[in-house]
């Protein structure tokens, strides 16, 4: 209960490709690295997206330098485009090509590094410390409901659009787990730190 104090190329049938774009709105005019993250694909049997098609997909939307990493939907992107747009455009995109929704949240790599860096627990398995990249602020009262929840194993911390925990016995068992993204009041997706180091590592390649 304790927290931290620390506030492929082919085209996909039916995409619009950025280049075919008529309106120039959300365009940044610079070229930035992106990290779409995908919130609950392949988990179970339930909205399965292959990560091959994901990229074919984002390739027909004109993103270049498409990369994915495992199978929890990590799609690395580069484009002028702002983040809001890159999550909005992604977002439309799976509908219309997998037939599902999925919540994405976007970072840029420097974001996304930044992230990284600010991790509060060093010292944790990088398997089970977590890392919660928020798509707006938190409820008010997030802390405190998760401070409700957790245990003495699981210190987190809210630091800026990210909430960090250190599930020191693991998930499995974790009240805070199974309710987690609930308790913050907005859309979240969550990758452990180990994903995280390397999504970094990517992103800068």
């Amino acid at each position: 209960m304790r927290s931290t104090s620390a506030r492929s190329t082919s085209a996909t049938p039916g995409l619009v490709g950025v280049g075919d774009r008529a309106s120039s709105k959300g365009q940044t005019g610079a070229v930035t690295r992106y990290i779409a993250l995908l919130r609950g694909i392949n988990v179970g049997t339930a909205k399965r997206v292959a990560m091959p098609e994901l990229r074919t997909m984002a390739t027909a939307l004109g993103y270049t330098d498409v990369v994915t990493h495992i199978n929890s939907g990590n799609l690395l992107l580069t484009t002028d485009e702002d983040a809001e747009t890159v999550r909005t455009h992604v977002e439309q995109a799976i509908d219309q090509t997998f037939g599902l929704h999925a919540d994405v949240v976007v970072r840029t790599a420097a974001e996304l590094a930044a992230a990284l860096a600010a991790n509060p627990f060093p010292d944790g398995n990088p398997s089970q410390v977590t890392v919660a990249f928020l798509s707006g602020p938190p409820s008010a009262d997030a802390e405190q409901r998760m401070a409700a929840l957790a245990t003495e194993d699981e210190p987190f911390a809210f630091v800026g659009r990210e909430v960090y925990v250190d599930y020191g016995h693991g998930q499995a068992d974790s009240r805070l787990a199974a309710k987690f993204v609930t308790l913050l009041g907005v859309g979240a997706t969550v990758r452990n730190l180990r994903t995280t180091t390397k999504l970094v590592e990517l992103s800068q390649r």
